[in-house]
C-alpha cells in the first residue's frame, strides 16, 4: 500500500468519506460509524498531515436518488487537486450507482488521487487497479439491487395476503401481528357510524361539515407527539372528512396501490414523486371482507360516486344563488355545460349561458337566457312527476327527522359518558398521589378541574339538544302529512330551504338538454329523468330589453367586443344603427356608452393600441380594390371574416389578406375578369 503513496500524495490532504444510508443506521449501527471515523487515524499513520473528514451524507442513500452535499464537496476537492487520497471503509460508501462511482474514479485518474479502503490502496491510473475499482463499483450496485429485489418480493407477498398494516385509521385497533378489528371505544364507533349515515342523508360533504360545526359536534382526530399517538376530539375539517370517506378500510376492505410514485429525471438524477392517485380499477391489491367495517363495500362505492358527482366536472352539488338548475343544463349546440351569471351580484337575477364560443374562439355567447321562466317550468314538471309520491315523502321526512335527532342524541350521550369517565379517572389519579408532593398534586388537581368543566359542557349540550329538538307534536305531524298531500304548496312554502329543492331536482333529473330558438323566441328543453324517461318542453324566452333598468346581456357582450377596437363615440353609432337601446329605452350616446362601460367594468379602447383586425374599408384599401370586391369575397367565404351581430362591421384578420385565393381574386379583378356567379334557379344536368 505504501508503495503507491509517495510525496506527491502526502503533500496534499487525505479525505475521509463517511456515509450511512439511513438515519436508523446512524442511530443503531454505531459500530460502523466508529470504524469509519477511525480511518482518520489510519490516514495519519500513513503519513498524511492534513486530514479532512466529510460526514455531511450521514443518513443519505448512495443509490443516486438523493442529492449528497458531502459527495459533491469531495468531487470539487478532487477536481481542484487538493486530494492526495480518498479513504472509505468500503466501495459502497462512496457510491451505490455506477454513474457516480465511475465519475469519481475518472477524476481521481486525471488528478493522480489514490483510493484507499479496507482491502488496500488503488491507483486509478494503473489498469489492474482500475479494473478492480470498476468491479467493486459494479458489485456494489448489484448488491443493493439484489437486496432491494429480495425485500420487495417478500413485501409483495405479504401485501397479497393482506398482512401489511403500516398504520390503521381511527376506529380500528391492531389484532395480533397482522389483524385489524374495530376499536373497543364506543364513542369513536358512534362518531364514525353517525358520520357515514349523515353523509348518506345529506349527499354533500360540505353540508355535513357545516352541520357538525353548527351543532358543535366534535370528531376524533389522531395526534402524534414525540412518537406517541393519542386521540383528540375537535371540530372536523373538510379534508379530514374527505379522507375518511375515501378510505376503503372503513368498508372492511384491504387495499394497496391506491397511489404510486412517478420517477423523472431532474438535472441528470432520478427524482421520485409519491402520492400520485390511481383509479380504483387499477389498485394492485383489493381484498374485500378483509375485516369488519363501518359500512358495506357497495355503500363505499356509492359514496365515491357521490363525491365525484358533487364535483364541478359533473352536474355539481347544490350551490348558492336563486338559479335552480345550475349544473344540470347542457348546451344543445356545442354539448358543454351551461354556467350561471347573476347581474345583481347577490345571486337573485340569474341567467344561464354557454361560454364556449367566447372563451375558445372570441365569439359572442353560444346561447343565453333568463333563469326564472325555465326554473318555473322545470319545477312544474317535477311536481307532476312527484305528486303521487307526496304522502310517502312526508312520512319519509318524519322518519329522517326522528333519525337525525336520535343520531345527535347518541353522539352527545357518548361524549358525556366519556367526559364522566375522564372526571373519575382524574379523581382517582389525584387520590393516589401523595398530598405532600405538591408539584404533582397541583398538576393533577388542575386536570381534575378541567375534566369537570368538560363534563359540565357535555351535560349542557345534551340538555339544550333535548329542549331544541323535542319530538314533533301531533299537530306538527298532521301539518307535515297535509303538506305531503299537496306538494305544490310545500314546494312554494317560503320556509322550504332552497338547497333542499336543488337536491331534489338533482335526484330526480339527470340532465337537461337546452337549445334556444331565436326565431320562435322559445327555449327548447329535453329533460332526462333519472329513471331513463325523456320529456320535451318549450318555454317562452324573455324579450330583449324588457328590463327597464338595465340593458340585456347581449348588449353587454356587444359593447365588450366593440370596446376592444373602437372609441365610445363609434360604439354609440354602431349600437344606434342596429336599433339597440339602453335599459330605459333611450338611444346611445358617447356619454352613455362611457357610463355603461364603467358600470360593467369594460376597459376603454386606447387610440394608440393597434387593432387586431381590419374593417372592409381598411382591407379594401390594403388590397387596392373597392369595398364591393371585399364584400363579395366575404359573401362567398373566400375571405374569412366574422361579425359580432348583424349590422356591425365585419372584422377581418390581416393575415387572411395574404391567402392565395384572395390574392388570385384581387388579381382577376384588376385584370377585368368577371367573378363567376352561380344561379340557384339553374338545374345542373349530370353527365352521362
Amino acid at each position: 500500500m505504501t508503495d503507491k503513496i509517495d510525496e506527491r500524495h502526502l503533500c496534499r490532504a487525505a479525505f475521509v468519506y463517511i456515509r450511512q444510508s439511513t438515519l436508523q443506521q446512524v442511530r443503531n449501527n454505531t459500530e460502523s460509524g466508529r470504524r469509519q471515523y477511525a480511518l482518520e487515524r489510519r490516514a495519519r499513520e500513513l503519513g498524511f498531515e492534513h486530514v479532512v473528514v466529510i460526514d455531511d451524507d450521514l443518513g443519505i442513500s448512495g443509490t443516486g436518488s438523493h442529492e449528497r452535499p458531502g459527495f459533491a464537496k469531495l468531487l470539487a476537492a478532487v477536481c481542484n487537486g487538493e486530494v492526495g487520497a480518498i479513504f472509505a471503509l468500503e466501495a459502497s460508501r462512496l457510491a451505490r450507482n455506477n454513474r457516480d462511482w465511475h465519475h469519481l474514479i475518472d477524476l481521481c485518474g486525471l488528478t493522480d488521487t489514490i483510493v484507499v479502503d479496507a482491502d488496500g490502496a488503488y491507483d486509478p491510473r494503473l489498469l489492474n487497479d482500475r479494473m478492480l475499482l470498476g468491479l467493486k463499483g459494479t458489485m456494489s450496485e448489484f448488491e443493493i439491487g439484489v437486496l432491494r429485489q429480495r425485500a420487495q418480493s417478500a413485501y409483495q407477498q405479504k401485501i397479497k395476503r393482506g398482512e401489511v398494516l403500516t398504520m390503521v385509521p381511527i376506529g380500528f385497533e391492531r389484532c395480533g401481528n397482522t389483524g385489524i378489528e374495530l376499536t373497543p371505544d364506543r364513542q369513536i364507533q358512534e362518531a364514525l357510524r353517525s358520520f357515514f349515515k349523515r353523509f348518506e342523508e345529506m349527499g354533500t360533504l360540505r353540508q355535513v361539515v357545516l352541520w357538525y360545526h353548527q351543532e358543535e359536534i366534535t370528531f376524533p382526530r389522531r395526534q402524534r407527539l414525540r412518537g406517541a399517538s393519542t386521540i383528540h376530539w375537535r371540530l372536523p375539517d373538510y379534508q379530514q372528512m374527505l379522507r375518511t370517506l375515501k378510505n376503503p378500510t372503513y368498508a372492511g376492505a384491504f387495499a394497496h396501490g391506491k397511489s404510486r410514485s412517478k420517477t423523472s429525471i431532474v438535472e441528470g438524477r432520478s427524482r421520485k414523486t409519491s402520492g400520485c392517485r390511481v383509479p380504483l380499477e387499477e389498485w394492485s391489491v383489493l381484498i374485500k371482507d378483509h375485516h369488519q367495517g363501518y359500512i358495506s363495500w357497495e355503500r363505499y362505492v356509492k359514496n365515491l360516486e357521490q363525491i365525484k358527482t358533487n364535483s364541478t366536472k359533473a352536474h355539481g352539488a347544490p350551490r348558492g344563488g336563486s338559479a335552480m338548475l345550475s349544473g344540470l343544463l347542457r348546451c344543445g349546440k356545442c354539448g358543454l355545460k351551461l354556467s350561471v351569471a347573476y347581474r345583481d351580484g347577490q345571486g337573485k337575477s340569474g341567467r344561464y349561458q354557454c361560454m364556449r364560443g367566447m372563451r375558445e374562439e372570441g365569439k359572442p355567447l353560444c346561447q343565453t337566457f333568463a333563469a326564472f321562466r325555465v326554473d318555473q317550468a322545470i319545477e312544474a314538471e317535477l311536481m307532476k312527476a312527484c305528486e303521487p309520491l307526496g304522502l310517502e315523502a312526508s312520512l319519509r321526512a318524519l322518519e329522517e327527522d326522528s333519525s337525525a335527532r336520535e343520531q345527535k342524541r347518541k353522539l352527545l350521550e357518548t361524549a358525556l359518558e366519556k367526559a364522566r369517565y375522564e372526571v373519575d379517572r382524574a379523581r382517582r389519579q389525584y387520590d393516589a398521589v401523595d398530598p405532600a408532593n405538591r408539584l404533582v398534586a397541583a398538576e393533577l388537581e388542575g386536570r381534575w378541574n378541567q375534566a369537570l368543566n368538560d363534563a359540565g359542557e357535555a351535560e349542557m349540550k345534551l340538555e339544550m339538544a333535548a329542549r331544541e329538538q323535542g319530538a314533533l307534536s301531533p299537530e306538527q305531524k298532521q301539518r307535515i302529512r297535509s303538506l305531503g298531500s299537496n306538494l305544490q304548496r310545500a314546494w312554494s312554502d317560503p320556509a322550504a330551504p332552497l338547497e333542499l329543492k336543488k337536491r331534489i331536482l338533482r335526484i330526480a333529473i339527470r340532465e337537461i338538454i337546452v337549445k334556444v330558438n331565436n326565431e320562435s323566441a322559445k327555449v327548447d328543453l329535453v329533460i332526462h329523468w333519472s329513471g331513463g324517461v325523456h320529456t320535451e318542453l318549450q318555454v317562452a324566452k324573455n324579450r330583449t330589453g324588457r328590463n327597464r333598468n338595465a340593458a340585456d346581456r347581449d348588449t353587454v357582450e356587444i359593447v365588450r367586443q366593440l370596446a376592444r377596437c373602437w372609441s365610445d363615440k363609434f360604439i354609440a353609432q354602431m349600437l344606434n344603427r342596429i336599433g339597440s337601446r339602453t335599459g330605459p329605452g333611450n338611444s346611445w350616446s358617447e356619454t352613455r356608452v362611457k357610463s355603461f362601460r364603467g358600470q360593467h367594468k369594460i376597459p376603454v379602447f386606447s387610440a394608440g393600441t393597434p387593432r387586431p383586425w381590419l374593417t372592409m374599408e381598411e382591407a379594401a384599401k390594403q388590397l387596392g380594390v373597392n369595398v364591393g370586391v371585399v364584400r363579395t369575397m366575404v359573401k362567398h367565404e373566400i375571405l374569412p371574416a366574422r361579425q359580432i351581430t348583424v349590422g356591425l362591421p365585419w372584422m377581418i384578420e390581416p393575415r387572411d389578406l395574404q391567402l392565395s385565393e384572395v390574392l388570385q381574386r384581387v388579381q382577376d379583378t384588376k385584370q377585368g375578369k368577371q367573378t363567376p356567379r352561380e344561379d340557384t334557379r339553374q338545374t345542373i344536368i349530370p353527365s352521362l
